[in-house]
């Protein structure tokens, strides 16, 4: 596997438990590019003034009707088929569901875990907090924003939100058990100690993305998940209930075992920001969708249009090769058009396509995870762009 895919899925929760005492295979650390994705004027978003809006339930219309090339779909279609790890194809495009698919064992009522998709939910209640003034700026000094952790020194939160804190961590093996099973997930992601000074190179880490609904919660004493639920779920028609106390986790299997429209906690009760958001395709969509609407969702601004272009912006670039980094999202092109993503291990992914007015779903097999490998029959990028191309331009 090239490393580019293979480090953009972050979490290698399988890896991390079969090989307690292995090696990092790749390193999540990469050289900065100056290739620009994103044109200096921005993507070309469509308006968001919608014929209705899907809180109650998408409405689906033909291909046809949509400018979707219906022999193109159908190789996506045969692709996604061809793959046994394959759960959910969903593709929207202009607001409606043009396709819909569901292989193996996936179902449209089906809730699984996003895995690091999670972390553009996480980067969302971010947002939040700006919006409401909790916080004033990206630039504010977590030691200043979260003082019970000074370890936090000259990291500021957009160094969180763009992976360049410069601690040192390792996503795999036994340091991630140890943190994983620590009974403070931020304390112990600090005490990993600093390998470079915070700006200077993005290096990928679940527990720097953790310190985002940390935050969420020691800024205002509310669950990141009731958060979720009250401000972006309830408002999109989402199903979703935090958990009344956080699961004690003694083996992968416990990890392993099923759960619905519900999001994981950490050891101190706070939901995991890298990991363990659970939704159907068709709620993943929506969050999709309201990014594609740039925070906008029928009569309200869940989120300003400024969060969403700023989340949304190459903050990092050159990233495994093809991939620019924004606010916990990825941006690359794809069929030639300028998109982002919400990307999660074994293949979850949640794409944007602006200039498109698209949004595509790709769920794969979540509670037993494989990476996706280019150029392989389990290549999530690939059944991606197949889905692009078959847009008639």
């Amino acid at each position: 596997m090239k490393a580019q895919h293979y480090s953009r899925y972050g979490h290698r929760f399988q890896i991390a438990f079969a090989l307690i005492g292995g090696v990092l295979l790749i390193s999540p650390s990469c050289e900065k590019e100056p290739d620009i994705i994103v044109p200096t004027d921005g993507y070309s978003w469509p308006d968001s003034e919608r014929s209705y809006w899907p809180t109650e339930g998408w409405r689906s219309s033909s291909m046809e009707d949509h400018q979707i090339d219906a022999s193109k779909m159908n190789v996506a279609d045969e692709f996604a088929e061809n793959d046994t790890l394959s759960r959910a194809l969903l593709v929207i495009k202009d607001g409606y569901i043009v396709f819909e698919k569901y292989y193996g064992e996936g179902g449209v009522d089906q809730s699984t875990d996003l895995w690091s998709v999670t972390k553009s939910f996480s980067s969302a209640l971010v947002g939040l907090l700006m919006d409401q003034h909790t916080i004033q700026s990206t630039s504010q000094l977590m030691a200043d924003l979260m003082p019970a952790y000074p370890e936090f020194n000259k990291i500021k939160l957009h160094h969180v939100l763009t992976m360049t804190t410069g601690l040192s961590w390792v996503e795999s093996g036994p340091l991630w058990v140890e943190w994983a099973f620590s009974d403070d997930w931020v304390a112990s992601a600090l005490a990993r100690g600093q390998v470079n000074e915070p700006g200077e190179e993005f290096y990928y880490s679940s527990g720097n993305s953790h310190f985002l609904t940390s935050l969420v919660y020691y800024s205002t004493h509310i669950k990141p998940g009731t958060m979720a639920k009250e401000r972006l779920f309830d408002p999109m028609g989402i199903p979703f209930d935090t958990l009344d106390q956080p699961i004690i986790y003694n083996s992968w299997s416990d990890y392993q075992k099923p759960m619905y429209q519900t999001w994981r906690q950490d050891t101190k009760g706070i939901e995991t920001a890298s990991f363990g958001l659970y939704l159907t395709a068709r709620d993943m969509a929506k969050f999709g969708f309201l990014y594609l609407n740039k925070g906008r969702w029928d009569d309200q601004n869940l989120l300003t249009e400024n969060w969403v272009e700023t989340s949304t912006k190459e903050h990092e670039t050159g990233i495994y090769g093809r991939y620019s980094y924004g606010y916990q999202w990825y941006i690359t092109m794809v069929g030639g058009h300028p998109s982002f993503l919400a990307s999660g291990f074994g293949g979850q992914i949640i794409g944007i396509v602006p200039s498109l007015d698209l949004v595509v779903v790709l769920k794969y097999e979540a509670e037993d995870p494989v990476h996706p490998e280019s150029g392989s029959a389990h290549d999530d990028m690939h059944l991606f762009e197949l889905v692009v191309e078959s847009v008639i331009e």
